[in-house]
């Protein structure tokens, strides 16, 4: 649309065009793992797809249950006692 043209969106269509800002997946693979997955009733609430991608989330992911566990006696010591 040319109205996002002179605005940042704009430019980072641009710069993928013209190979200045590469794109480390297969947008057509991305397509298809999605298509494959919706066809295979075996769909997950969130689909992070590529090596970059997938790397950060689980990275995220370890990050945030190392930190959960470092809590863990906090996190049950507020039990009833008589529930133990």
């Amino acid at each position: 649309m040319p109205e996002y043209e002179d605005t940042p969106a704009g430019e980072v269509r641009r710069a993928i065009a013209s190979g200045d800002f590469p794109l480390p997946n297969d947008p057509h693979k991305i397509a298809q793992a999605m298509i494959d997955l919706v066809d295979s009733g075996a769909t997950p609430l969130r689909l992070p797809l590529g090596s970059d991608t997938y790397e950060d989330v689980r990275a995220s992911l370890v990050a945030r249950l190392a930190e959960h566990d470092e809590h863990r006696d906090t996190a049950l010591a507020v039990a009833h006692s008589d529930r133990e």
